[in-house]
């Protein structure tokens, strides 16, 4: 039967072999406004319990931190990155499938106005200031900041093949070493889900090969793979990772500890312009009881189309419900829906005194164009990608 390296340090955890403490200029080198939950801390401590552990942790050092979209991997990786600064590391390689995905990571990095900053005001280990330094490559890196080199996988994989000036090649890897930071990390396993094992043949250099060639490159190297998704149903990744996962947070447990809200589905047999204004009426009944609450809550709205051409044509299809949008329209909707959530918000829009018209002026106000975004491409994700990730702020217009 698999035992899971997670599952060894779980048994180590019970008794009583694992610190729960993690050391103070982790916590205080980030973010004050995340407060870290106890899986955080959980995870933080199985990794410095194996980094420190010589007869568990093999070298170079190789672990995936397997947690469900949404549980904060991000706030663990900068926990690391300061954890593993104070160990020696400098160079930190952080690479991602998307392009798109890079532009929100950065901003999370190194943007101090963002919301989502993963830092402290001032990083402070052992009484000196470290800056974070985003390079292009590690030559020249500094020896006393904290060096990151964000990237795609795609980009990565073609720089270490083709030199091109100011991008990294292999020998940056070669003589000092390296953080790996793999976020998306299912991407890369381009070999390893087929059974193939990575190979200097020109014809068959994968991004994996390319990860595994620079992770190779010193015994000091460390790889750190984040993912929501590692398919253990394959028995190549099975083998691969049933002695990497340092640590198993799944969306049942993420649910279970009610982190996450209840998804629930509700299905409607109307036309899909009832349905757009069914689920506006339920974004702004929702919006309301937030702020009943006294709640700085802002709840947000996606709709999806299976083509982009259909996408766009939904949005100018949108627009013109919610410019000609009348109160007699949403009564109609609210008095004959059989759904029981809607029927609960007419009732509470009524003990609210709000009347149909006043809610149908509220609705062309909140979701006009200003408010609304489309975004169908890559093109679009990557333009708008700083505010996709901000959603939740309060001057965020969307």
């Amino acid at each position: 039967m698999t035992q899971f390296l997670f599952q060894k340090l779980d048994t180590l955890h019970e008794v009583g072999s694992i610190d729960n403490n993690i050391p103070e200029y982790l916590t205080s080198n980030l973010n004050p406004q995340f407060e870290l939950r106890p899986y955080q801390i959980n995870a933080f401590n199985n990794f410095i319990y194996y980094f420190e552990n010589d007869k568990l942790r093999q070298n170079p050092t190789q672990v995936l931190f397997h947690m469900a979209t949404g549980s904060g991997k991000t706030l663990i990786m900068a926990g690391l990155i300061m954890y593993l600064y104070r160990k020696g590391y400098r160079n930190f390689l952080f690479f991602v499938h998307l392009d798109n995905i890079i532009k929100k990571t950065k901003d999370n990095f190194l943007n101090q106005a963002s919301i989502k900053y993963l830092f402290a005001p001032e990083i402070i280990i052992d009484g000196e200031h470290i800056p974070i330094r985003e390079v292009e490559n590690f030559q020249g890196a500094s020896t006393d900041a904290i060096n990151i080199c964000f990237t795609s996988i795609q980009k990565l994989h073609s720089d270490m093949f083709f030199v091109k000036e100011n991008a990294p090649s292999i020998d940056d890897f070669s003589e000092q070493k390296t953080v790996l930071i793999s976020d998306e990390a299912h991407h890369l396993n381009v070999d390893t889900r087929k059974g193939k094992i990575a190979s200097d043949d020109e014809d068959s250099k994968s991004w994996e090969y390319t990860v595994r060639r620079i992770f190779n490159t010193s015994r000091d190297n460390v790889l750190l793979e984040f993912t929501a998704t590692c398919d253990l149903r394959n028995p190549f990744i099975l083998s691969e990772y049933e002695n990497k996962i340092i640590f198993n947070y799944p969306l049942s447990k993420f649910r279970e500890e009610k982190y996450s809200k209840q998804v629930k589905a509700i299905r409607a047999d109307v036309t899909h312009e009832i349905r757009i204004l069914q689920a506006l009426l339920i974004s702004q009944y929702r919006l309301k009881v937030f702020q009943d609450n006294r709640l700085n809550v802002k709840p947000v709205v996606l709709f999806k189309s299976k083509t982009i051409a259909e996408s766009k044509q939904h949005a100018d299809n949108f627009r013109e419900i919610i410019q000609s949008l009348k109160g007699s329209v949403i009564e109609k909707i609210i008095t004959s829906s059989p759904i029981e959530e809607i029927k609960r918000m007419g009732e509470y829009f009524l003990s609210k005194g709000m009347d149909y018209e006043k809610l149908a002026h509220e609705l062309r106000n909140d979701f006009s164009p200003i408010h609304c975004i489309s975004v169908n491409d890559d093109k679009e994700a990557t333009e708008w990608q700083l505010l996709l990730n901000s959603l939740e702020d309060t001057n965020n217009p969307l």
